[in-house]
């Protein structure tokens, strides 16, 4: 029997003018952005739907942005799924989906997070291509000292994984891993060092903010960055969520984990396809598709 994951991609796949033919075209997916844009007090609307708003880029805005279009295509596509996987940011309009937070609920913690994360301005991140796991670990390793740290933060496909920390140490690890054989090391454009220690005061203002929301048990199993699992229990959810700031994001153990749960096919609701490309180098025995646009979302409602 097919089992069906349902994907939600995080920062990075945003784009100007995301989500506007949705928003124009669908009334299910104008309502739920209506009321997303509601909730917030900057034009969210506006950041969105321009073509070249630099504010688009700046995680405080990045992040709703990004949870506002996945839950517009759920909207519009009905879709509904066995399973939920969010990558990093996208956990959370799997929660919302999963109806362990409410909408308005879900759009208090995405703007939270986004504001807390874009204040983290110190340290640097990387995308290391074409080289081995654990000689990345080891490179890591290597490049800490007692006060400066790298550490794997997105380990996104069997030879593609981001580094994060100190930008010292991040520098020493890209000398490494060019003399270890890795293939490509790409700066990444970003405001902070992104799941790893420097995060902490970020995680800490989080989890107090987290104390204000109900959180429920999922109706549908979250497969949650922190413990590569699939999670249904309020308590465990809650938890891991707020520890997703400064721990990787393991999304390679959570595909081979909605591997082992049967999953046969992956659909990625939100901007962009980069999480099906990664599930694809993952593996063969998952199909994967994404849905973007409005006609994306007209093509999957007439299958």
């Amino acid at each position: 029997m097919m089992s069906r994951l349902i994907i939600f991609p995080g920062q990075g796949a945003q784009y100007g003018g995301m989500a506007k033919d949705l928003y124009e075209q669908n009334d299910k997916a104008r309502a739920v952005l209506d009321e997303i844009f509601s909730y917030v007090d900057f034009d969210l609307k506006e950041i969105m739907f321009s073509e070249d708003d630099a504010r688009l880029n700046d995680t405080k805005y990045t992040q709703p942005a990004l949870f506002a279009h996945s839950l517009a295509v759920l909207a519009a596509t009905g879709l509904k799924g066995d399973y939920l996987l969010g990558h990093s940011l996208g956990e959370l309009p799997a929660l919302v989906h999963a109806g362990v937070v409410t909408l308005k609920d879900g759009v208090r913690l995405v703007t939270t997070r986004g504001e807390l994360m874009s204040r983290a301005d110190s340290g640097a991140m990387a995308a290391v291509i074409g080289m081995g796991f654990k000689d990345l670990e080891e490179a890591c390793i290597s490049a800490s000292d007692g006060k400066t740290k790298v550490v794997p933060a997105n380990i996104n496909a069997p030879d593609q994984v981001v580094v994060s920390g100190d930008k010292e140490a991040v520098d020493r690890f890209k000398e490494l891993a060019k003399e270890r054989g890795a293939r490509r090391i790409i700066p990444l454009k970003v405001s902070g060092a992104f799941h790893s220690h420097l995060m902490e005061p970020a995680r800490l203002q989080f989890k107090e903010f987290t104390e204000q929301i109900t959180f429920q048990d999922a109706e549908i199993p979250v497969i949650q960055n922190v413990s590569a699992k699939a999670e249904t229990e309020a308590g465990v959810i809650k938890h891991q969520f707020v520890e997703q700031i400064t721990h990787p994001v393991r999304f390679v153990e959570c595909v081979e984990t909605a591997a082992e749960l049967g999953v046969t096919e992956a659909i990625e609701v939100g901007p962009k396809k980069v999480q099906s490309g990664l599930v694809r180098k993952i593996t063969k025995e998952i199909a994967t598709s994404n849905i973007d646009t409005f006609e994306q979302a007209e093509v999957f409602l007439n299958e």
